[in-house]
């Protein structure tokens, strides 16, 4: 045990120690916009470097990378890292081909992008990743960090670009919850579920206990309180950005933003010359992306029947997921269930999909679907109480900074501390 702890020491130190040469030497030139390189400057990094400040619909990713540095110089930004030494190399991704390293988190655009990683790094042989199955997102034999020496870490780190996504904070909770709470997964109500009913629920009844199937989305928020506050039951799938991938460490020099990860994709197939790829995805990134969504998360669904309906009905169960997508914006906000109860034990996988598609109707504006993802996101934290709000909000607000996100505007927030 004691050989252990060394170790770990060790590692941290070492990795600490590379960051700080890197923030110092190669990736000093970035934050200055200097174009004289030193040490072992790679071409591809100076490549892409100049392409972005050559490039105005580049810039953003230097505007980006420029307020993460200025967030974590600041007084005012500080985090205390709890994740593990295990879990944060599992994070990191590496394409040795386009030195190029991705730091993955979940409800954060992963399973596309994971998918899309493989065929970047060459090790599947698709033309898009949508013809990959999310459930091989973990596929693929990707390199990570997990089993690489001091020495290999140091000299990935060196040579590499390196690629985050990030998203609002609120939103990403909000997220985290429909798709792992509110919808039926068995997992997550056995071990987040039937805690937060037991822990902050008063006189919870004997079935909400037994399966934690209904845990309210306050319930859930006093829950990731809880979790952070005392340093027990975290879950990567909503743990802040800073303890995934930190950012004031790494200083990443690529940052995509779930809220325009189109755009953002495209442009960072771009700075890596995957022409084909990135022609392949700009047809119908928007109508693919749903495609996919629809199958995977039906085909989920259908399968939990089985495993659910001693805690949730099928036919519940069904307008849940109906619900998760009206919440993001895949459907219309006022496409009603349109299936009746009596249907629901005969509905098929292909009738429930066809029903999807036909409620898409003004979600396809870009601008509505947005609105509704908005109203849903508002409706769900307005409903929290406002010193739950404050509560959360500091432990958001870190990655509110060094994201640029103005969570502050929040009208759920500007209510809480007025």
């Amino acid at each position: 045990m004691r050989l252990y702890v060394i170790k770990r020491y060790v590692f941290f130190l070492f990795l600490m120690t590379t960051i700080i040469l890197i923030s110092l030497g190669l990736h000093g030139n970035i934050v200055t916009q200097q174009n004289s390189w030193t040490g072992t400057g790679d071409m591809l990094i100076r490549h892409t470097d100049e392409k972005i400040q050559e490039d105005p619909n580049l810039k953003i990713f230097k505007d980006r990378r420029n307020t993460m540095i200025d967030a974590c110089s600041s007084n005012e930004t500080s985090y205390t890292a709890k994740n593990t030494e295990g879990t944060l190399r599992n994070h990191f991704v590496i394409d040795r081909k386009h030195k190029f390293i991705y730091c993955a988190m979940e409800k954060i655009g992963s399973t596309f992008w994971r998918r899309l990683f493989q065929i970047i790094s060459g090790s599947s042989k698709k033309t898009s990743p949508f013809d990959i199955p999310p459930g091989a997102a973990l596929g693929g034999h990707q390199e990570t960090f997990k089993t690489l020496s001091f020495d290999d870490i140091h000299s990935v780190l060196s040579s590499s670009k390196k690629f985050i996504i990030v998203r609002d904070p609120y939103a990403r909770l909000y997220s985290g919850y429909m798709d792992k709470l509110f919808s039926a997964n068995l997992m997550f109500w056995e071990s987040i579920g039937k805690f937060g009913v037991e822990t902050f629920r008063d006189k919870p009844s004997n079935i909400s206990k037994k399966c934690g199937h209904d845990l309210t989305f306050t319930e859930f928020i006093k829950y990731f309180i809880h979790s952070e506050t005392h340093n027990k039951r975290r879950d990567g799938h909503f743990l802040p950005m800073y303890d995934h991938c930190r950012p004031c460490e790494i200083k990443y020099d690529i940052i995509a933003k779930m809220e325009s990860m189109s755009k953002d994709t495209l442009s960072v197939l771009e700075i890596l010359n995957m022409t084909e790829l990135h022609d392949t995805l700009e047809k119908q990134f928007t109508e693919d992306t749903r495609e996919d969504s629809f199958i995977d998360q039906t085909k989920i669904l259908f399968g939990s029947f089985a495993k659910t309906k001693n805690c949730l009905s099928i036919y519940e169960n069904q307008k849940r997921m109906w619900t998760k997508f009206k919440s993001r914006g895949l459907i219309s906000k006022y496409a009603e269930f349109p299936f009746h109860e009596s249907e629901s034990e005969s509905l098929t996988k292909e009738k429930y999909i066809k029903a999807l598609k036909q409620a898409v109707k003004e979600s396809k504006d870009n601008a509505k679907s947005k609105q509704y993802r908005n109203d849903y996101l508002q409706e769900a934290f307005m409903s929290v109480p406002k010193d739950v709000l404050r509560r959360l909000h500091v432990i958001l607000r870190t990655d509110c900074q060094i994201f640029g996100y103005d969570c502050d505007s929040h009208l759920w927030i500007e209510n809480a501390f007025h």
